[in-house]
């Protein structure tokens, strides 16, 4: 078991890598008018401890894939546990030290391959721009293997690419929301779900002396379920990237345009 518990320099931390500045972490005035209780961890920060706590350093399979499911928030300066669950494979679940039920889960399963699409836009970074990335991201997760830091990586980047919004199945449903801060403060988003699959070399710790020229990240196509008028849309949005010659993907579910009172899905 460890013990987790996040507090406003988590946002903070988060939010300068990241680039995400949702309300619902910082604005607790604006969550409270849409229906909130309260201030919301980053989903993406609290699944850092929860990925470094059950990776292996090594693993015999091709690819592993890690499924994440946000059943409902965590909060700001609240106490919570980290355990494994020994009915799974490689999987833990986060909880309230005086709940049962879990708040997220998160597991490791072996794969054979990692599919290839065709990406919609692409960002290359150098190696100053990656270096500086790092640097920003080295107080969240110190002892990071290289897929933690790219798997944040592609968060990051999905967040901070216009391409993304501009893509036709994205842009029907919000064509006034041309970046995701104004996305953001429209509509309160909620993740609900992650699936990342990764080359299992990058299990290996990641080297910040051992930087390529150039890292090409791709926007992956975008698919949408639902409509504003009926209450939310879900959004799936996903990128890919390769370091040193091994593959890794990340998708991530939104839930844009609802939130339930206390029992939403983690916000983004």
């Amino acid at each position: 078991m460890m013990p987790l518990h996040y507090g406003q320099q988590d946002a903070r931390r988060w939010a300068a890598f990241s680039g995400d500045y949702n309300p619902v972490h910082f604005d607790e005035a604006w969550v409270r008018a849409r229906g909130g209780s309260g201030l919301s961890v980053h989903g993406m920060r609290a699944l850092l401890d929860v990925k470094r706590f059950i990776s292996p350093p090594a693993d015999d399979a091709p690819y592993l894939k890690c499924t994440v499911r946000l059943r409902r928030p965590l909060w700001r300066d609240t106490a919570y546990r980290l355990t494994r669950d020994v009915n799974k494979r490689v999987a833990a679940s986060v909880r309230e030290f005086s709940a049962e039920e879990a708040c997220l889960s998160c597991q490791l399963t072996p794969e054979n391959h990692l599919p290839l699409v065709d990406g919609e836009s692409q960002r290359v970074l150098d190696t100053s721009a990656l270096a500086a990335l790092h640097q920003t991201f080295m107080p969240l997760l110190p002892d990071a293997q290289q897929w933690h830091f790219l798997d944040a990586l592609l968060f990051r980047h999905l967040l901070q690419d216009p391409a993304l919004l501009r893509q036709q199945a994205i842009a029907a449903i919000l064509p006034t929301c041309q970046t995701m801060d104004a996305l953001f403060s429209h509509f309160p988003v909620v993740q609900t779900h992650q699936e990342v699959i990764f080359d299992s070399h990058l299990l290996a710790p990641w080297q910040a002396e051992s930087l390529p020229e150039n890292l090409e990240i791709d926007t992956l196509p975008a698919l949408v379920v639902g409509d504003l008028a009926s209450g939310a849309v879900v959004v799936r949005i996903a990128a890919r990237t390769c370091y040193q010659h091994h593959y890794i993907s990340n998708a991530v579910t939104l839930k844009v345009g609802a939130l339930t009172k206390g029992k939403s899905n983690e916000p983004a």
